[in-house]
């Protein structure tokens, strides 16, 4: 087999490699634009009961991005198709944004994950001290625990300091056949353990890992597209 052949084994190889890992990376965009949407919804509704600019950051980085690699994946592979070189090299800088966009965004997910959140506990112990006074308020805490099941900030015991009174909100019990006995007889079998904070900071994960996932496959397209570009004389 000589040098030309070997070569024009490798362009197809290349070839059919940036289409699959185009495929992958349109799958990816489809899911981080999924994600940063329900990220974005998450933090809309958390929002009323705390102030945070770093969840929201990352989720709007991810959701932008995601529809941005939806739109512009077509690019790689009508480059590779019609091996026009000036396409495949706008892909590669294109590409690379992303990459380095996605990676950023994971890296403050991780970081909102991570991060003290002691001025997000007094904001939101605020809000509980109010809960009986504003209609507002109330229904924003019962949403949350009712669609996230959990129960106050860090656990359940955050109402009986916050309201000074043993009776839990209606939509911190599990059973809501039993909510008057789950309200005054607080059983940990019977009402929603995990805090809601923990819920709101796992989403600063997801977002985090989704966005790292997705500028791997990045950097895998990366490695086709140049491939594909070297190979076209």
């Amino acid at each position: 087999m000589g040098y030309g052949d070997k070569m024009h084994r490798c362009g197809k190889f290349m070839k059919y490699g940036l289409y699959i890992s185009n495929f992958l990376i349109l799958v990816g965009g489809i899911i981080a634009t999924i994600f940063g949407v329900m990220a974005l919804r998450d933090q809309s509704i958390f929002e009323k009961l705390m102030h945070d600019t770093l969840y929201k950051s990352a989720s709007n980085v991810l959701l932008g991005t995601g529809i941005c690699i939806i739109l512009f994946v077509a690019f790689g592979c009508f480059g590779a198709v019609k091996e026009v070189k000036c396409f495949l090299l706008l892909h590669i800088i294109v590409l690379l944004i992303f990459f380095v966009v996605l990676f950023f965004g994971g890296v403050i997910g991780y970081v909102f994950h991570g991060k003290d959140s002691e001025l997000i506990k007094t904001d939101m112990r605020n809000s509980m001290k109010h809960y009986n006074h504003s209609d507002s308020i109330q229904e924003t805490w019962n949403t949350i625990q009712s669609h996230y099941q959990c129960c106050g900030i860090q656990q359940f015991s955050d109402w009986e300091q916050s309201l000074h009174t043993n009776e839990l909100p209606a939509s911190c019990c599990r059973n809501k056949g039993e909510i008057p006995k789950c309200q005054l007889h607080i059983n940990p079998e019977d009402v929603w353990t995990v805090g809601c904070l923990t819920r709101y900071k796992a989403g600063g994960i997801t977002v985090g890992s989704v966005s790292i996932a997705v500028a791997v496959l990045m950097m895998n397209g990366l490695v086709f597209t140049y491939g594909v570009f070297r190979s076209i004389t």
